[in-house]
């Protein structure tokens, strides 16, 4: 079998035809990273790894893989993978890499990467833009058992992750991103840097979780998605919308102005609310 490692991430797209099936990729979400340097620093945002197996979603032609098993040391590293047509290339990488890579092919929206294994895992993705942010809300809805993410996103999703507040960028992603998790933006690639290039900069994150009690994290989400989806109003005038309650009380309790908005609000103070409000009346 001859050895892919021995060719450019180029190269394997070329050889197992992936530059033909552009109506896949599109559905698929796929745009691979072909940059070597860059796939290099990525995966170095996974040191320290210390004691974790490492998940990489939609490993693809291998690039990221690449870099990831040459620091995963006797970590294991579990790779997910929808496109059952890029099976020859992994088994081509199993049979040639010597490290502990385990491809798995299903579809990760489906599948709680913490069941892999005993050990904590540190997730890491070039991320299909169609699923990124509905993946990260499923982790972000259960991090026991995950030590770090370092994801790759389009700019504006990344943007909003990480957005400070007052932005026009500071919603819902970003107080349940913030209260969980330390975020931070690592640097942006540039569009020539994949194939099929996509139309948007991406942009890499760290997310590392923060020791955050969150007793109904679902009640989180419901609140801050009703709130932002009226973000020019005053919380006031929003929460009297859903709640049938004291909401001068409530907002006073809190310590929030009546007259806040939703982009004013801490993530912590969201919290707050949303503990007050998880037995009121709708």
């Amino acid at each position: 079998m001859d050895n892919d490692l021995e060719l450019t991430v180029a190269q394997v797209i070329k050889k197992y035809g992936l530059l033909n099936h552009k109506k896949r990729s599109k559905s698929l979400g796929q745009h691979f990273l072909r940059d070597s340097s860059l796939l290099k620093k990525i995966a170095g945002y996974m040191l320290p790894l210390e004691d974790n197996d490492i998940v990489e979603i939609g490993p693809g032609p291998c690039g990221l893989t690449r870099e990831i098993v040459k620091i995963a040391g006797n970590n294991n590293v579990f790779c997910i993978e929808k496109d059952i047509a890029l099976k020859a290339a992994h088994d081509n990488f199993t049979a040639n890499a010597n490290c502990n890579v385990h491809f798995i092919y299903q579809d990760a929206l489906r599948l709680r990467p913490q069941e892999l294994t005993s050990k904590n895992v540190v997730i890491i993705s070039n991320l299909p833009y169609n699923v990124g942010t509905r993946l990260l809300i499923n982790w972000l809805l259960d991090l026991n058992g995950i030590s770090k993410m370092i994801l790759m996103f389009q700019k504006e999703v990344a943007d909003r992750i990480c957005a400070a507040l007052g932005s026009k960028d500071y919603g819902r992603l970003s107080v349940i991103s913030q209260l969980l998790c330390k975020t931070e933006k690592l640097f942006e690639v540039s569009k020539a840097a994949f194939y099929p290039p996509p139309k948007v900069t991406s942009t890499v994150v760290k997310l590392i979780p923060q020791n955050i009690v969150v007793n109904n994290i679902k009640n989180l989400e419901i609140l801050t998605n009703n709130c932002f989806r009226h973000r020019r109003k005053t919380i006031y005038s929003i929460l009297k919308r859903y709640y049938k309650t004291d909401m001068d009380k409530v907002l006073a309790e809190v310590g929030i102005d009546k007259c806040s908005r939703p982009e004013n609000i801490t993530p912590k103070k969201f919290l707050e609310l949303s503990e007050i409000l998880e037995h009121a009346e709708f």
